[in-house]
């Protein structure tokens, strides 16, 4: 339990308790805390000291010695007692609760009849402690005189009702205290509802509303068929896509960041929603249709200038405005809903997203575009040269192009720093090639050739990766791909270095026949760049 006398609020009203209590008793009267701390200034007969007596350095320094060896008794009740210093009486009481102190009221000034002095002595005292003589006998006689059993009544009634007030202080402490949990609690408690009730109504992935807050904003929307209410049915594209590719923590970045855009350009009284995996709803209360489709606009806008993302930031959308005479709010949304697929329908025809990812490994010079275009075209030189068809030149030309998209998964570090890699670093780096495989197998375009890719980097003799396949083994358009990719990188300068002559890398192909290259392939494709090096 705290001590309520050295822990009071409210020091102006006990300031004007002690003032009136020094008025009636006609004593000058402190309040001193068990640390020796003053609780209230002097009062009206407490003056006497702090104008006159404590003028003298002299005077005051001898008088807090005095008082601070009274204040040190230990007396449960009350005492009295002469200070030779002023000539003058002072008194104490001690006030303990359970035998503990908890406060000291000091009496000081009384002129006891039974101790008082001549004025002689009073002059004797202002003398030796250089106050004005005068000055000193005139405040003394301004103090009443006051017998000893008139005050010990003082004293027992000061005591009595200290100890009253002292219970009492108790008691609103702990009610205060009581007060003081209850007003926590009942705050805890708010902000626990007000968590609850957001937790209820928003997503927690994105902050968006969720699908019950739509439903309950729709339904009170349906009842108000005199506004201009639109209606909008977004979807993320590509969410399954990046879960697959890149796992489901890119797949929340994209639903964050599509949510981001779609929040920071609605309106204050639109409501944006998220009604579950990559489907987003828009309420655009006394808005028109126009308005409606300048945000689907800019919505798309700003996601495909988005960036940050290896995959393409993309949503399709869909507007309607609600005519409330031929259809209820839900038929709205469902036009809405129709024209979003329309619009997803033509998305997956406009972007090709396997380029898209390129383009980025471009940007984060992961890839060289020179090196990756110019082992494509000499790829498909090289396989018509060998009598595959056009087709088939196609495709393994495609293989070759793509061979090293899995780079998309991995981190930049590993890819582009100039140090040499860790044996760990350097096993994440050859998943790529997996990674490649796994990718290649998600987009139609690129279906037919993902076992070319998952080849394209095994060695003849079996020291290759991923799966150590070896000569005959690997097919023939894998192994294809891997002379004309080592002749392009060898030939053409990089992030990561300098390159050779045309004829330091055939002559290194031939080193290498028979260990990485197919020795009858690598020969056809030597007797190629021979007879095309003119």
């Amino acid at each position: 339990m705290k001590n309520p006398i050295s822990d009071i609020p409210d020091i102006d009203s006990l300031q004007e308790l002690t003032d009136a209590i020094s008025v009636v008793m006609m004593v000058g009267l402190s309040i001193i805390t068990p640390s020796g701390k003053l609780l209230v200034r002097d009062n009206r007969y407490g003056c006497f000291y702090r104008e006159i007596f404590r003028a003298s350095p002299a005077a005051d320094t001898a008088y807090r010695q005095f008082i601070s060896e009274f204040c040190a008794s230990k007396e449960p009740a009350f005492s009295i007692r002469l200070c030779p210093v002023t000539g003058l009486t002072d008194a104490l009481i001690n006030l303990t609760l359970d035998e503990v102190p908890v406060a000291a009221l000091l009496l000081e000034g009384i002129r006891l009849a039974e101790d008082n002095i001549s004025d002689d002595r009073y002059r004797e005292i202002a003398r030796s402690l250089r106050i004005d003589e005068n000055t000193y006998l005139k405040g003394v006689h301004e103090l009443p005189l006051i017998n000893a059993e008139h005050l010990n009544h003082i004293l027992h009634l000061i005591s009595l009702g200290s100890r009253h007030l002292y219970r009492l202080a108790i008691a609103n402490l702990s009610l205060k205290s009581t007060v003081n949990s209850l007003e926590d609690q009942e705050s805890l408690y708010l902000q626990e509802k007000n968590v609850l009730e957001e937790l209820a109504e928003r997503d927690s992935m994105t902050g968006l509303y969720n699908r019950r807050k739509f439903e309950e904003i729709l339904s009170c929307y349906s009842r108000q068929s005199d506004r201009t209410i639109c209606m909008i049915s977004a979807d993320a594209n590509f969410l399954k896509l990046t879960n697959d590719i890149f796992g489901h923590e890119a797949g929340d970045m994209l639903l964050q960041a599509i949510a981001k855009i779609m929040s920071d350009l609605a309106k204050s009284d639109w409501l944006v929603a998220r009604c579950g995996g990559d489907e987003f709803r828009v309420i655009l209360p006394d808005t028109t249709l126009e308005t409606a489709l300048d945000y689907c606009r800019r919505v798309a806008r700003n996601c495909s200038q988005d960036k940050s993302l290896t995959l393409p930031l993309s949503v399709a959308l869909g507007a309607a405005e609600w005519n409330s005479a031929a259809e209820t709010l839900q038929d709205c949304f469902s036009r809405a809903d129709v024209k979003m697929y329309q619009n997803k329908t033509a998305l997956k025809h406009e972007l090709r997203i396997p380029n898209y990812i390129m383009e980025r490994l471009y940007d984060r010079q992961i890839l060289n575009k020179e090196v990756v275009e110019s082992t494509s075209g000499l790829t498909c030189a090289f396989a018509q040269y060998l009598k595959f068809s056009e087709e088939q030149a196609r495709e393994i030309s495609l293989a070759s192009h793509y061979q090293d998209i899995g780079m998309a998964k991995l981190p930049e570090a590993f890819v582009i720093r100039g140090q040499s890699r860790t044996e760990e670093e350097t096993s994440q780096v050859h998943m790529h090639v997996s990674h490649s495989y796994t990718m290649a197998r998600q987009f139609d375009e690129l279906y037919k050739i993902a076992d070319i890719i998952h080849c394209s980097h095994e060695n003849w003799d079996g020291s290759g990766y991923p799966n150590n396949l070896k000569e005959n083994g690997i097919p023939i358009e894998s192994r294809l791909i891997r002379l004309t990719s080592d002749y392009v990188r060898r030939t053409h300068p990089t992030v990561r270095g300098g390159y050779h002559t045309v004829e330091e890398t055939m002559q290194k192909l031939r080193e290498e026949s028979g260990r990485i290259y197919d020795p009858e392939l690598t020969s056809q494709f030597l007797q190629y760049l021979q007879e095309h090096s003119t």
